[in-house]
């Protein structure tokens, strides 16, 4: 069985800091999948890295219907977009890395695929509990890992930009994916870490649980404008298991640290 009966909300800011937005975002409501992808470089050059991303997957998927398209075919499309950035970057910015977090929600016959390069996060609310479905490839979340620092030392650590994986920065990329079940009801988040640099996972959990998943998207973004919004702002939220589907899209133009990748090119 094919399920499309889901409803999605997503929401785009530069921020109260940054004069550029890196983040780009694409819904592709007719394939059950979302996107979300933070760009790095500086320079406009992570906003065209995360523009590339999305449109590379929005591209590759919309050669498939619903009822073709697997995870494989995700995974295909975002090592497509490595490749295509990586030779962007050698033709038009002389080999400077232009690169881009990603994190993206497949759904198909009631079960859920999250797959991700980077530290843009994938949350999934169920009955109340907020569960983070995605592991950051970053620096810190290796240090406590290791036991080096804990959870509480990460938000503050000066390593905390730093991340070791993402999508153009080198050859290959690897592709991580959980996939499990979806229930009627779950909510999912997919946002850059300017959400997650402002709000903890208990204020987000708060603030998904209106009824409403536009009342929780305006929420979360104010809440990140009031904090200081020292990055760019962006997420996606979908709720699983209506009948009638839709979804809305906002860009805000109102309106700190780069995202520093661990390696260079």
């Amino acid at each position: 069985m094919i399920s499309n009966l889901s409803t999605s909300y997503a929401i785009t800011h530069r921020g109260a800091v940054r004069q550029l937005n890196e983040d780009s975002h694409v819904e592709i409501n007719s394939h059950n999948l979302w996107v979300v992808a933070d760009g790095m470089g500086g320079h406009e050059a992570g906003e065209v890295a995360s523009q590339l991303v999305v449109d590379v997957i929005r591209a590759k998927v919309e050669e498939k219907t619903l009822a073709t398209l697997s995870v494989s075919h995700i995974v295909s499309a975002i090592e497509d977009a490595n490749r295509q950035l990586n030779e962007y970057s050698a033709q038009y910015l002389g080999s400077k890395t232009a690169g881009s977090t990603v994190t993206a929600l497949f759904i198909k016959d009631n079960q859920y695929y999250v797959l991700w390069v980077g530290d843009s996060r994938a949350y999934m609310l169920r009955n109340g509990q907020l569960q983070q479905i995605s592991r950051d490839h970053s620096q810190v979340n290796d240090l406590i890992d290791e036991g080096v620092i804990s959870v509480e030392e990460a938000k503050t650590h000066p390593l905390s930009n730093v991340i070791t994986r993402a999508v153009g920065v080198t050859d290959e990329v690897k592709v991580d994916v959980v996939q499990g079940e979806a229930n009627i009801n779950d909510i999912f988040l997919l946002c850059s870490d300017g959400l997650t640099g402002e709000l903890s996972d208990e204020e987000i959990c708060l603030s998904l649980e209106p009824n409403s998943i536009i009342d929780s998207g305006m929420a979360l973004m104010h809440s990140s404008l009031v904090r200081g919004a020292r990055d760019n702002v962006t997420f996606i939220i979908i709720k699983y298991g209506h009948e009638n589907f839709s979804s809305k899209s906002e860009t805000y133009k109102i309106q700190d640290e780069a995202t520093i990748p661990l390696f260079t090119k």
